[in-house]
Formats: structure tokens, sequence, C-alpha cells
């Protein structure tokens, strides 16, 4: 007699009870398919045996499980390392303009930090008695050295009074007309010995300096550095003049190319990273110091054994798969795993090329050998009533 509404109710009361959804769902399944009596059902074995480390599944229960399989092969695998990164200037390209004479500063033509000074460029004027000097030394030099032609005759006199004017940050062009005009100058002019953008201006007008002190601090921003966090697990792939790719949110769809010149060799104790510099193109001023940016390295691994990252259980200490030994036995291996890469996992050893591992439901295979089948045969015990 065929009693599945009452069994329907039965299924009712177990949700209102609260039963597991799981269970009461595979009731559901059970209930909806055509009734048979014990004499019409076929003899089945059970769904999952374990005997060791292999496991057993019945047509059905593979089909149920959705266990999926894959070849170990040979591939060509590259690693990208994403991580982040801030921008900071690069401390090859400070500079500092120092003065060459001692003296008053009366005019200063920078007014501002952020402005931009070419190699070269009229900074200011300083009265220096130092300078006046060594314009009339060369004065009386260059009148001393002339003949009765009125030919410079090139006595060394005359090419001391001029180098001290060099050594003092004087110009070609200031001597010569100097030489030509026959009149020293009160003001020395300042020029600048680098190119760059003012990080700091030291000093004011009317200040009084002396040889070597800092009139500005200089950075070249023509190039930056990016330094970027690599963890621990990314170390061995990291190396000098390996190639990065630069993002930032300030442009987006835009990649900018760099490479790596230095990886520092101590490790952060708070974080767990090592910082790796980056060297940047910045002629265009696009990358600003202290811009948080995102990067990705490329690290090429060559030929290697490779299967799907889902085939392996990695447990810290040991990292298994498991192995199809034939449509319906599947067997429990300790491998070794290398770098992840793309989905895939490197298999140092363990395994050879064309060996078939699980890749959907390895977990489940690996609960049943801890359970050792009690899992498979739950429901098959006699049903009294």
């Amino acid at each position: 007699m065929n009693n599945f509404p009452s069994r329907k109710k039965k299924i009712i009361f177990a949700l209102s009870a609260g039963l597991p959804a799981a269970l009461v769902i595979a009731a559901v399944a059970l209930f909806a398919s055509p009734h048979k009596t014990p004499e019409e059902q076929p003899a089945e074995g059970p769904p999952v045996s374990v005997q060791g480390g292999e496991v057993t599944l019945s047509e059905k229960a593979r089909r149920v499980s959705g266990l999926q399989t894959a070849r170990a092969a040979l591939r060509n695998i590259s690693k990208n390392i994403k991580t982040t990164g801030k921008v900071v200037m690069n401390e090859k390209k400070r500079s500092y303009i120092t003065s060459r004479v001692e003296g008053r500063l009366e005019v200063l033509y920078i007014a501002s930090e952020g402005e931009y000074i070419q190699t070269g460029q009229e900074l200011g004027a300083v009265y220096s008695p130092a300078y006046i000097a060594a314009q009339e030394e060369f004065l009386l030099a260059l009148r001393a050295g002339k003949n009765e032609d009125g030919k410079d005759s090139g006595s060394s006199l005359l090419e001391a009074a001029r180098r001290k004017l060099k050594l003092l940050n004087v110009t070609d062009k200031d001597i010569l007309e100097l030489e030509s005009s026959g009149k020293p100058k009160d003001l020395m002019p300042l020029y600048a010995q680098f190119s760059g953008i003012v990080l700091e201006r030291q000093v004011l007008p009317g200040a009084y300096i002396r040889p070597g002190d800092r009139l500005f601090s200089l950075i070249d921003l023509s190039t930056v550095w990016i330094n970027v966090d690599i963890y621990e697990k990314d170390l061995a792939g990291v190396k000098v003049n390996q190639e990065a790719r630069i993002t930032s949110g300030a442009y987006p769809g835009e990649t900018f190319m760099g490479r790596v010149v230095f990886v520092n060799p101590v490790l952060d104790d708070a974080t767990r990273t090592v910082k790796a510099r980056v060297e940047m193109d910045n002629r265009e001023g696009k990358l600003k110091p202290n811009m948080f940016v995102s990067a990705s390295l490329r690290v090429p691994l060559g030929e290697s054994l490779v299967i799907p990252e889902s085939a392996v259980l990695d447990y810290g200490e040991e990292q298994l798969v498991f192995l199809e030994k034939n449509e319906s036995a599947f067997v429990k291996r300790a491998v070794t795993a290398g770098q992840y890469a793309n989905g895939y996992v490197q298999i140092l050893s363990g395994l050879e090329a064309g060996e078939t591992v699980v890749t959907a439901a390895a977990f489940l295979l690996d609960s049943q050998t801890k359970l050792g089948g009690f899992a498979g045969h739950g429901g098959h015990g006699g049903g009294h009533n």
C-alpha cells in the first residue's frame, strides 16, 4: 500500500521540529522518486567504502558528490604578485644649492617652495667683499698682462685670477663682461648648480651667509621610487631588475612600468613583509610623492609539473591529493607543493605527469577516510519498528 501522503506529513513535521534542512531535502528527493517495494529494488553495495587511504564510491555517490578530476601536466607558468605601494622621492636625485662666498644676501628671486629651478638659473644676489676683491685682482692682472700691442700675453697671474673667480661660481659670461667693462660689480649673482623642485628654502633676503651654507633643498622628480610590500610567501620570486606594473586610482586605465632596484634584506617584524623598491620614469610628473598605488610583479616559474589549486589539501605540515585509481576508487597521496600561480600549483614531488587527481570533492573524500566510511553507511542500518 502506498503510504506516501503519510510520509509527506512526517517531512512537514520534521521541518517544524527544526531538523537540519539538508536531511529534509534528502528525504524529499527520496520520497519524490517512484516508490518500489524491497522485492523490486535491485541489490546495491554501499555508496561509500573506505579502506585505509583508499575511498570507493558508487556511481550514484560519485555523481551526487560532484566529483571532478584533472591530469597533472607540464606547463610554462608565471606568478603575478599583487601588492600595494607608496610613491616616495628618489633620494639619489636630492641636492642642495650652497653658497661659495661670504656675504649678505641682498636679493632672492625664489619666492616659495615647489618652484622649479634649472641649472644655471639666477637665484639672487649677494654683497660679498671677497667677490669684489677677486674682481679687482682679475682687472689688475689683466692690465699687467697686456703687452705693448694691447694683446693678452696669457700670464700665469691672469689665469690664477680667472680661476679664482670661477671657484666662486662666477660664469664665463660674467667674466667676459668684467673684462670688457673693466668695472667690478657690487653684487655677485647666485646661480643654481643643480636642477629640481624646491623642497625647502633655507634663507631669506638680508641673511648673512658663509661658504657651504645651504640655501635651497632640491629634488628631481623625473624619476621616483615606489616602496612595495612583499609578503614572506612571495619573497623567493622577487629579484632586482624584475619588471613591475603600477596602477593608480588617480589615472584609471593607465599603467606605469618600472623595475625593482632594491630588496630590503630585513623583514619588518610587525607587518611580516619586506620592502622592495621600484624605480619609475616620471618625466610627465604624474606620480606624486606619498601617493598610494597598486603593484603587480610577474615572476616566471618556467616549465613545471602542475595541478589545479583545488586538488591540493594543504594542512600546513603536509599537502595531500587524491589520485584516481579507477572510475570508482581514489587513493590519498602526500605531495610537496611549490608556488601557486594563476589557479595552478607546482608539484615538486609525489606526482608524475599524466596521473589524474581529484579537483572537486577532495575534501569530502578526505573526511570519509577520517570517519572510516561511517557517513557512507549511515541509513543502511536496520530500520526497527
